[in-house]
């Protein structure tokens, strides 16, 4: 008996939980290149069987016409290029054992490609419920990945040197995980200047999710943050997480704390104009005199004077008044970042 295509398709599934016993595999994320670039699967690569303005065509002519015209259009665009993908697939496959396809929900792009290329002697499969069923498998195992896991947190005023520290731990094994590195901000309202805003709520998700999956150890030293990190939410599994871990406070004198501004501020194209843009957002937080001392530091290029009054006059009363918030379990007071990374070290022998 003749099998056709469609019941093919359905064999040779795989869900994402399965593809955790399964070693030497690449996931091939078909969908077009917007979809890909928008958020994917961690370590997927992107062949898309449609390109971006070719999903638009097949779309409109399936609302607007039919949808045998919408699949003709799709096999012809997908012929065009089945050479370059072959090769690509090709040349993949060296490497691999099995190649694994995936689009939107699992259905007609990535079942046609693993079943082409399983006839052409490929081990191939699909992905079961495509990108849609990774995303809801990781949001609801958060919370299972996270048991046994002992968040402790740095918290400190502005410019106290925590994710400076945080990266000078990391290169000395020590297991962390940074927040506004993955969210690409700094956590304050200036926290995104200089930095690509190029990273998303889904792809902040996939990165996080992965960091405490494939952990080494159960203790992590992590930042502390706000519910938001710019336009980035902290999932509410790691978020109860954070809250329930141990709480370090960092102390620092007020110029090393500005030497670390203006090391991270310094050299930025444009600084001038963002830092006026952010203030005006900020006005009405501001007592009046100081917010006129700040424009007029700024523009007058006195960038190291204008964190100051900025950060007296508006960071640290805001984070003074958060204080009581938190029950510390230790407190430590540094000069430098090497000083603090030295004292951490310490004292962290304490919960490892």
């Amino acid at each position: 008996m003749k099998t056709n295509i469609y019941d093919d398709m359905n064999k040779n599934e795989v869900t994402y939980l399965e593809l955790f016993n399964k070693k030497n595999y690449i996931l091939i994320d078909v969908r077009t290149p917007k979809e890909f670039n928008e958020s994917t699967i961690p370590n997927a690569i992107n062949i898309p069987v449609l390109l971006d303005e070719e999903r638009v065509m097949v779309g409109t002519a399936y609302k607007k016409e039919s949808p045998e015209k919408a699949k003709q259009i799709g096999v012809e665009a997908i012929s065009k290029r089945l050479g370059d993908i072959s090769n690509e697939i090709s040349e993949i496959s060296k490497n691999y054992d099995e190649i694994v396809f995936f689009c939107a929900r699992g259905g007609m792009r990535s079942g046609s490609m693993a079943s082409f290329f399983r006839s052409m002697g490929y081990k191939t499969a699909r992905l079961n419920g495509g990108y849609k069923s990774y995303r809801t498998f990781i949001i609801d195992d958060f919370e299972n990945i996270l048991k046994g896991v002992n968040l402790i947190t740095l918290h400190g005023k502005t410019g106290s040197g925590k994710t400076k520290i945080l990266n000078e731990l990391e290169k000395r094994g020590v297991e962390t995980i940074d927040l506004e590195g993955m969210a690409k901000n700094r956590g304050s309202h200036f926290g995104h200047i200089g930095i690509p805003q190029d990273r998303n709520q889904k792809t902040f998700e996939s990165m996080l999710y992965d960091l405490i999956k494939y952990r080494k150890n159960n203790v992590i030293i992590i930042e502390g943050e706000s519910r938001k990190i710019g336009p980035i939410h902290i999932p509410e599994a790691f978020w109860e997480t954070m809250k329930k871990g141990i709480k370090i406070l960092v102390e620092a004198p007020t110029e090393m704390r500005l030497d670390i501004i203006m090391d991270d501020y310094t050299g930025i194209d444009e600084l001038k104009e963002n830092l006026l843009e952010v203030a005006e957002k900020l006005k009405r937080y501001m007592d009046g005199s100081s917010y006129d001392k700040f424009i007029k530091l700024v523009e007058e290029g006195n960038i190291r004077e204008a964190a100051r009054e900025m950060m007296i006059e508006y960071y640290d009363p805001m984070y003074n008044k958060s204080l009581n918030k938190h029950n510390y379990h230790e407190e430590i007071t540094i000069d430098s970042i090497e000083n603090g990374v030295e004292k951490l070290e310490v004292l962290l022998k304490k919960y490892m």
